[in-house]
């Protein structure tokens, strides 16, 4: 479903609370300078002083058509603004302050805390969105539970003792460089293995980074591309756009649901889309790469195969084994 009119009033008041919280640090830093550095308040009423002068000498000119004189009032203004800004920052640096800390400071400096970029919604409007919407929400309370610092080796049997610390290792370095690269990944292995908790793993680190993650089960996604219910309506449209603007999309459980061909043609177009975009996808399945070609497709496999990397899990299932441990 789209975001209703009170969810997104709810998120631009989020927006209009940041701005105004912006403008009343940005009062106190002022206030502070002011008292601590007196010169400084004498440079920004240089500046003021000297923009309404420009102006007025500008709407002067403008009666006279002096077209030149125009473009030097205005090089005379730019060169007497640039030392007036020179001036203040020596000051800043001079007591210990950084050059910028008058300036606003912006929750988001992409949008400035406006929540879109032209008329583009940001990627903040779009996390905030995504929490609304989609199981990024709802993973909350799931991943305060299933994260790198909960993860313990003493969870794997011996044969996951063997392979897990590689796994590991490639899934950290996909966050860490997460903001550097494109990469994809497709965890496949037998159920309880852990790859659903790699998956929230990742997740953790990369929401608390800031970026965009859209969950998916497989009944989930698929039955969001149903053929019975599929409809180019509004709703669908937005479902659509975020499934491939989303920074990490993570398909969990691929080959538990009831594919057919519609849907399957939709899961490559979806693949596809984000591997143009270059936005990172995490596939999860218990099927074998055999049985996954010959159920999506040879297409989708190539395309799974070319550009993901593919790591396997192996051994006993962990949750089974905790329930027999709990038991004894």
């Amino acid at each position: 479903m789209p975001l209703t009119n009170r969810q997104y009033d709810a998120i631009m008041r989020g927006y209009d609370r940041r701005q105004y919280q912006n403008y009343r640090e940005q009062c106190a830093r002022t206030d502070e300078i002011y008292h601590k550095i007196p010169e400084i308040r004498r440079i920004d009423e240089a500046v003021s002083d000297s923009s309404i002068k420009h102006a007025e000498q500008i709407f002067a000119l403008q009666k006279q058509k002096f077209s030149e004189n125009r473009k030097f009032t205005l090089e005379h203004l730019k060169s007497r603004l640039d030392s007036l800004r020179e001036e203040k920052e020596s000051l800043l640096l001079q007591a210990g302050y950084p050059a910028d800390y008058l300036d606003m400071h912006y929750t988001c400096p992409d949008c400035q805390d406006t929540g879109y970029i032209g008329r583009k919604k940001c990627r903040c409007f779009q996390r905030e969105e995504i929490k609304l919407l989609y199981s990024s929400s709802r993973l909350e309370t799931v991943l305060s539970e299933e994260n790198f610092s909960t993860l313990s080796f003493e969870v794997y049997d011996d044969e996951q003792k063997a392979v897990m610390p590689a796994i590991i290792r490639v899934c950290r370095d996909f966050v860490d460089t997460f903001d550097k690269t494109c990469k994809n990944l497709h965890f496949y292995g037998p159920v309880g293995t852990g790859k659903t908790f790699l998956s929230n793993c990742i997740a953790k680190e990369l929401l608390n980074r800031g970026y965009s993650v859209v969950y998916f089960t497989a009944f989930q996604f698929f039955e969001l591309f149903s053929a019975q219910t599929y409809t180019e309506s509004e709703s669908q449209m937005q479902h659509h756009g975020i499934l491939l603007e989303s920074d990490l999309l993570i398909l969990d459980d691929i080959g538990t649901e009831l594919a057919n061909t519609f849907t399957v043609s939709k899961l490559f177009q979806i693949l596809n889309e984000r591997a143009l975009r270059r936005k990172s996808t995490i596939i999860s399945t218990n099927l074998s790469p055999r049985d996954f070609r010959d159920i999506y497709s040879e297409r989708i496999f190539s395309r799974i195969t070319s550009s993901y990397t593919l790591l396997k899990f192996c051994g006993s299932d962990i949750r089974i084994r905790k329930k027999i441990s709990r038991s004894l």
